[in-house]
């Protein structure tokens, strides 16, 4: 067996684990590491309000010059968030199957203040390793 761990570095730093991020944006069936998923997500956070303020910042600008320009803006403002929310609905996902426990449980994103509290406190517990499913690559 291949000792290639599936969906986490060997040395989880915010890069890495952003870049994990945007590598499985679109893909739930796998798992990821409790370091990966808090790096990763501190870096998408971070990446995701940097963009968002330059974005919110030339619609507001724009919006005096040129209607076309600021509503450019402001697609791609919904974009981010829109990618932003997709990236941490999945990656939620796959540490949920790292503690071998069922994608369906983020739906707890729904309930509010009890329902996120559930999902930190999920996601902070260590991983098991007899899960479905698999933590190394054939």
């Amino acid at each position: 067996m291949n000792e290639s761990i599936w969906n986490e570095s060997t040395k989880p730093n915010i890069l890495n684990s952003t870049r994990l991020y945007f590598q499985d944006m679109f893909v739930g069936a796998k798992r990821m590491g409790r370091a990966d998923f808090w790096w990763g997500l501190l870096g998408m956070t971070l990446l995701t309000v940097v963009l968002m303020t330059v974005f919110g910042f030339l619609m507001n600008v724009l919006s005096l010059r040129s209607f076309y320009w600021s509503a450019v803006m402001g697609v791609a403002f919904a974009m981010t968030f829109g990618y932003y929310w997709i990236a941490v609905f999945t990656a939620t996902i796959r540490r949920l199957h790292d503690r071998n426990m069922r994608g369906w449980w983020t739906l707890l994103y729904v309930i509010p203040i009890i329902g996120e509290l559930l999902l930190v406190i999920f996601t902070v517990l260590p991983q098991k390793n007899s899960s479905k499913w698999p933590r190394f690559i054939d």
